[in-house]
């Protein structure tokens, strides 16, 4: 069964309040098996601040994932899991799509409905929508998605996985505004995320900033001024 490709994401952090107390954060989502081996893509958003990444097979069975590598800029993560035998996801061909193709959408909404199977129709091919300022190039599908449904699958008629679930339209009272990535673009960035642990041939400065623009926010991350600070740096 396709349903057997999909997992469930539980992703684990720490963050901090005004007076730099920690505590703990939790996310989920879904991601896509593509490989037996335990290979699995997901959104990068998905795993973004996580410090411990868990998955949840379809059957009931979890292990602890190790982050082979991301790409912001794709919104793609690639994770691995020490499993054999795996249920993989069949790569389709998203340029063969048309509008008003029979759409299926399996993922984890609201991070307890693991395997929540959903069905629509392509409502467009190349929409561009903006997510926190990037944007992506994306198909619309009418079939229901919810928070937890990104990094999930979409699948055509035959079963074969055309694309990765990465938001939804979520204004209050808009219904059936799905997005995913084609898996056409997809396929190339797992590639280099499992060969390189990266996308080659991309500008990279290898530190993540933060923007302390005001007194309240320095006294948060303890600190005298306001300013651009380097809050990590890549190993290398």
């Amino acid at each position: 069964m396709i349903a057997d490709s999909i997992v469930a994401i539980n992703v684990t952090g720490v963050a901090y309040d005004y007076f730099n107390r920690s505590y703990p954060t939790e996310g989920s989502g879904s991601g896509i098996i593509v490989s037996s081996d335990g290979y699995i893509i997901t959104n990068n958003h998905v795993i973004s601040g996580g410090n411990k990444i868990t998955v949840f097979l379809k059957d009931g069975r979890s292990f602890t994932a190790e982050l082979i590598g991301k790409s912001i800029t794709d919104d793609i993560a690639l994770l691995k899991i020490n499993a054999t035998g795996l249920t993989i996801a069949k790569i389709g061909d998203s340029s063969t799509l048309r509008i008003g193709d029979y759409t299926i959408v399996i993922g984890n909404p609201l991070g307890e409905l693991q395997g929540t199977v959903t069905t629509g129709i392509i409502s467009a091919l190349e929409r561009e929508i903006e997510l926190d300022g990037t944007v992506f190039t994306v198909l619309q599908t009418d079939a229901a998605v919810n928070p937890g449904n990104s990094g999930g699958g979409m699948f055509d008629s035959n079963g074969d996985l055309i694309g990765m679930v990465i938001a939804k339209t979520s204004v209050t009272g808009v219904e059936g505004l799905g997005f995913v990535l084609p898996i056409n673009g997809i396929v190339p960035i797992i590639n280099e995320l499992r060969e390189n642990g990266y996308v080659t041939g991309r500008p990279y400065i290898g530190l993540y900033s933060l923007d302390i623009n005001s007194y309240f926010t320095a006294r948060m991350y303890n600190v005298d001024y306001t300013g651009v600070y380097v809050q990590a740096v890549d190993d290398g």
